[in-house]
């Protein structure tokens, strides 16, 4: 019986090596989100061909995709596509894709210890560029880039407890790090996935007007509520495998998906 339980847990141990290795080689990861059961929205994320760095996933080049499908196509049809790269000194952010058939692109340059530079600024809604501030500014991310911080905050402290500015060349907002602590996530109920996950909850803070539609900066959904739960995989090298937040009658879901 012994005999046998060992071949079990080796055999155990063989297929989860090969699961998390198929991961991180993988070029693309991909998550599907749901509106009571509804697809409603696609979201793919590539880091840099998932290469690793000292068994942690190469952030210096992250390429990402998000598109409306489905009927929330019809209401809100949106596609935008882009990329950071980072050195040791500064980070490019670069946007571009369409909201409701307006084309918009960014290029903006953010430095770690000085103000950011806008390069290019298209809007969809054809706005200028707000001002940088040198001192409200030192220091802003990208609203992407929120998620790649929330990765390392749970994989170097096992915990989110942070605030970060972010300024996207069209507002300026503040996105506040929550830990709500750790859960175990089950297979049937995540259609694919099951572990221990780290919850973490991002929430949008800001005093200026245009805060009511800061999370559209993040997912292309209108709603009252800012804040968005992730929920980060410890087995997959902290890789957010859900996330969920509030939408008109219910909650919007993505999770990742497993090939």
């Amino acid at each position: 019986m012994i005999r046998s339980n060992n071949k079990f847990m080796r055999l155990y141990f063989v297929l989860t090596v090969l699961l998390f290795s198929k991961m991180v080689d993988a070029k693309e990861f991909s998550y599907e989100f749901q509106w009571l059961y509804v697809p409603v929205a696609k979201l793919s994320i590539n880091f840099n061909d998932a290469t690793l760095k000292n068994n942690k996933l190469d952030f210096s080049e992250v390429g990402f995709k998000l598109a409306t499908k489905g009927p929330l196509k019809l209401y809100r049809n949106y596609s935008s596509e882009g990329y950071i790269k980072s050195n040791n000194i500064s980070l490019d952010y670069y946007l571009s894709g369409s909201d409701r058939g307006q084309f918009e692109e960014k290029l903006i340059t953010y430095f770690f210890y000085s103000s950011p530079k806008i390069k290019i600024f298209i809007d969809d809604t054809g706005v200028s560029p707000i001002e940088i501030d040198s001192l409200l500014d030192e220091g802003a991310i990208d609203p992407f880039s929120v998620l790649l911080k929330s990765m390392e905050d749970v994989s170097n402290e096992k915990k989110c407890d942070d605030i970060y500015t972010i300024m996207d060349g069209k507002r300026r907002f503040k996105a506040k790090l929550t830990f709500i602590g750790k859960e175990y996530l089950d297979a049937y109920k995540q259609k694919g996935f099951e572990g221990d996950t780290y919850h973490c909850q991002i929430s949008i803070l800001s005093n200026e007007s245009k805060a009511t539609s800061a999370i559209k900066n993040l997912w292309p959904f209108d709603g009252n509520d800012k804040v968005v739960d992730i929920w980060f995989s410890e087995d997959l090298d902290y890789l957010p495998v859900k996330f969920q937040f509030k939408a008109p009658l219910g909650k919007i879901t993505g999770k990742i998906f497993l090939q």
